[in-house]
């Protein structure tokens, strides 16, 4: 296939030209995938540069494996020499090979957050240090953001006022070297050792200069301090880098990202040429004008709109509620009737929201109509608890100075290894300053029984004997005999019960990806493996064939499309989300990222956009008054209409004397069509085309607006119009 094939006259010039360094502007639904394709294409085609001469950046695995697939489809053949993958996962590659020059092992572990945060509360004890209301995990992100901006322990210059900085100024360190000693690093030292090492080294610098020729970044806008001068170090002496954006959709400032790294591109990489790509293949007119008329308030972006040869379609839906359980109800009302009339399936849907925490309401009102939905963020695979725990051996295996999956496992399957046991262990691990594998060495020194020295001894002869056995067999085939060896799989069955089941198919599920990632891996390794699962993220996991309503946070949303799209809790201080203690200057920065938060959820609809606002909501277990969101008033009146549900599908409600919530069914403004044959009377069968059969119980009222109380079935009681049945 032609590498320059269907593409416009603006994506055919950004693919050809590789003379000198470019920016590219591409808006959402551009083709910016596409462009990027073309593009590793067009080099390899015109042999420009040879393919593992090619770097090209994604910020996430499902992108990074979209791109090879694309690209292997251009050139007709697995694509292992190209080196595409998210900066974490590339600057991993580079650590397992240089590591050593800042006296790591090549075997050091990735800590996840569950895991940081038990080496950090480790720390905490170990130094018995009081954190006077401050939480783990607010020092973990002080933390996290102090790396992402280049902050070494011994550079943070605390507030004295402020609590939280004082306590990461003494933890930060503490933790830091707790990593060290347990030979792991976390997703932010992931970016940054290897910045140190070019540093430290540049002939290793000038080695990945030179093998990496042509280097291109894919959501540069959402690029921070690191991440920048990995890029620029490694690609400032050829100058052969091509950046794609938009910064219209720079919405990770919170965790470190600078959108004035696209911004001022240009000016860093002089003699740049900057393309914008601006046609829109996604979404109505109606969307994309309504998109860029709320992100035009913004001050800080470059100048560009969105256009499509697409029709003007449906005008943006309003939905004001009285609270968010009827905006909830309002939500499943609109998705029945589109199902019903738009002959759409649940899997055409997403519900965007600003807080995970605004999903509880939501999955209430969903279940309550038999509307299938599946969570973007929920517990992902990986951190099953059985999973988690093969997982833990896996690292341990691999670096047995790991001390915090080492203890996850040092006792499961139980061998006898009790609370007292590890106590003794981590105490003397403590005193000698080795690590508990280590400790476990020393045994014979330790005041232990007989039979929990002689489970000690056991538990460390199956570490050697696994590291002895991996040097002889496939990592595959290790992977299945230590599974087997670990004697998991009949812990589960001798518990039995249908949890034990369930956990018994993860193990099994787990084994099937070990297998997947050794037939899609030229070189499989155990630390490989370890590297693709600590790299995942909720969208790489995510099913996108199941059908099921998608709920999600804006932010997962990203780099999605879906042909409903629905935005709910439209309301000042939730969506714009309000930020205590900043200053108006970071205000106003954090208010436009909240619009370019909004502006990625608009544009994530290819057809339709609801948006919804509730007059009060409850906070803290207060109802409040919640004024609209300001980003509604910044639509054109003349794109939005609102809502002709004067009732959601579950809005009438009543308080019960416990003080909970009770469900009817009154459609108001469904109207299926269906011919009466009968006039309805109590013991009359019904057929309703999303409840189906029932039996009416009560009538209220006469004619076709007469109140049915029906029993379905699947569904249990429901009030419905009596024109909306067919009566028997």
């Amino acid at each position: 296939m032609n590498s320059l094939t269907g593409l416009n006259p603006e994506q055919r010039e950004a693919v050809e030209f590789v003379d000198r360094p470019s920016l590219i502007f591409a808006g959402a639904g551009s083709g910016k995938t596409k462009v990027l394709t073309h593009k590793i294409a067009f080099l390899i085609e015109k042999k420009i540069v040879a393919p593992r001469n090619i770097l090209a950046v994604t910020f996430t695995n499902k992108a990074a494996n979209e791109l090879c697939s694309r690209v292997e489809n251009f050139i007709g053949k697995k694509v292992y020499s190209i080196n595409i993958g998210t900066f974490h996962s590339i600057c991993a590659r580079i650590l397992r090979i240089e590591i050593s020059h800042l006296n790591y092992s090549r075997h050091f572990t990735i800590y996840d957050e569950k895991d940081q945060l038990s080496l950090l509360k480790k720390v905490i004890d170990s130094f018995s240090i009081i954190l006077e209301g401050v939480k783990p995990r607010s020092i973990l992100s002080k933390i996290s953001l102090l790396k992402n901006r280049m902050i070494e322990p011994e550079d943070f210059k605390p507030r004295e006022w402020v609590l939280l900085d004082k306590q990461v100024k003494i933890l930060y360190p503490l933790y830091q070297k707790a990593l060290k000693n347990a030979e792991a690093v976390d997703f932010d030292d992931l970016l940054i050792l290897p910045l140190k090492i070019f540093e430290k080294y540049p002939e290793v610098l000038q080695k990945y200069r030179k093998r990496f020729q042509y280097i291109l970044v894919d959501e540069y806008q959402d690029t921070n301090r690191p991440q920048f001068l990995l890029m620029y170090k490694l690609g400032s002496e050829h100058k052969n880098v091509c950046v794609v954006g938009d910064d219209d959709q720079s919405i990770y400032g919170w965790r470190g990202a600078d959108v004035e790294n696209i911004l001022k591109f240009d000016s860093v990489f002089t003699n740049c040429r900057i393309f914008k790509l601006e046609q829109n293949y996604r979404s109505t007119n109606n969307i994309l004008k309504a998109a860029s008329s709320v992100v035009s308030n913004n001050i800080t972006r470059a100048d560009k709109k969105l256009w499509s040869d697409k029709k003007d379609g449906d005008l943006l839906v309003k939905i004001v509620a009285d609270n968010e359980y009827d905006e909830a109800a309002r939500i499943a009302s609109h998705i029945r009737y589109e199902i019903l009339h738009s002959k759409r399936n649940f899997k055409d849907f997403t519900i965007l929201y600003r807080t995970n925490a605004q999903t509880r309401v939501l999955e209430e009102i969903l279940r309550r109509n038999n509307i299938v939905y599946t969570i973007v963020g929920g517990v992902k695979f990986y951190e099953r608890k059985e999973v988690k725990n093969i997982l833990a051996y896996l690292h341990v295996f691999s670096n047995p100075k790991d001390d915090i999956n080492l203890m996850r496992i040092i006792n499961f399957p139980p061998r006898g290894i009790g609370k007292a046991t590890q106590n003794v262990l981590e105490n003397f691990a403590k005193s000698k300053n080795v690590s508990l594998f280590e400790a476990l060495v020393h045994i014979d020194f330790l005041e232990l029984g007989t039979r929990a020295a002689n489970a000690v001894k056991n538990f460390y002869q199956l570490i050697q004997h696994s590291q002895k056995l991996r040097k002889s067999i496939s990592f595959e085939e290790w992977s299945r005999v230590m599974i087997d060896k670990l004697e998991i799989r009949r812990y589960y069955k001798e518990i039995g019960g249908e949890e034990a089941r369930q956990r018994l198919a993860n193990v099994d599920e787990l084994l099937n990806d070990i297998s997947d990632f050794c037939k899609n891996t030229k070189k499989p390794t155990l630390e490989g493996y370890l590297e693709n699962v600590a790299l995942s993220t909720d969208i790489d996991v995510w099913e996108d064939q199941k059908n099921a309503v998608s709920l999600m946070t804006l932010h997962s949303a990203k780099g999605l499309e879906f042909p409903v799209v629905f935005i709910c809790g439209l309301n000042q201080g939730l969506l714009p989300l309000q930020h205590d203690l900043l200053g108006k200057q970071e205000d106003e920065k954090r208010t436009e990222e909240e619009r370019r938060l909004f502006y990625v959820g608009l544009t994530r609809a290819k057809e339709k956009v609801f948006l919804s606002t509730a007059q009060r909501r409850r906070r803290a277990g207060e109802t409040v008054h919640s004024p609209e969101s300001i980003f509604i008033s910044e639509i054109p009146e003349n794109l939005i209409e609102s809502s002709r549900f004067l009732e959601g599908v579950v809005s009438s409600k009543r308080a019960t004397g416990k003080g909970k919530w009770t469900f009817d069914v009154i459609e108001s403004e469904i109207d299926q069509g269906v011919t009466k044959t009968k006039r309805p009377k109590p013991g009359l069968l019904v057929s309703h085309k999303i409840f189906g059969i029932g039996k009416i119980l009560e009538v209220n009222g006469m004619g076709k607006n007469a109140k049915l109380k029906i029993h379905f079935k699947n569904f249990g009681k429901k009030t419905i119009i009596a024109r909306f049945v067919q009566v028997y």
